[in-house]
């Protein structure tokens, strides 16, 4: 299995909109990727006490691929869609990374 990850950092000055975030782009990137191979896709906002600090991550999607060559392939296809939409809901560029899941 292999995790597609969109981390953000957060820089001073940054916007965010969790709610456009776990609506509209959640519901954009299944529409988008699940044709592509996805399997499980989950969005996360990072929790924490005080304002955040520069670099701190906040927020990340995870998307579960059945192999790497699908998950490069729904990225190929579906990633600069989904990274113009990002615009509607933050100022921060994700940082995309793939994993393998292990276990």
């Amino acid at each position: 299995m292999i995790r597609v990850m969109g981390l953000y950092h957060w820089a001073d000055g940054a916007r965010f909109d969790a709610a456009v975030y776990a609506g509209e782009h959640a519901a954009l990137s299944r529409r988008l990727l699940t044709p592509l191979g996805l399997q499980r896709l989950e969005l996360a906002r990072f929790l924490g006490g005080a304002a955040p600090r520069p670099g701190e991550l906040i927020a990340a999607t995870f998307a579960d691929f059945p192999d790497l060559a699908s998950a490069q392939a729904a990225l190929a296809a579906a990633g600069p869609e989904l990274a113009a939409h990002v615009s509607r809901y933050s100022s921060i560029q994700p940082q995309i990374r793939l994993c393998e899941l292990l276990t």
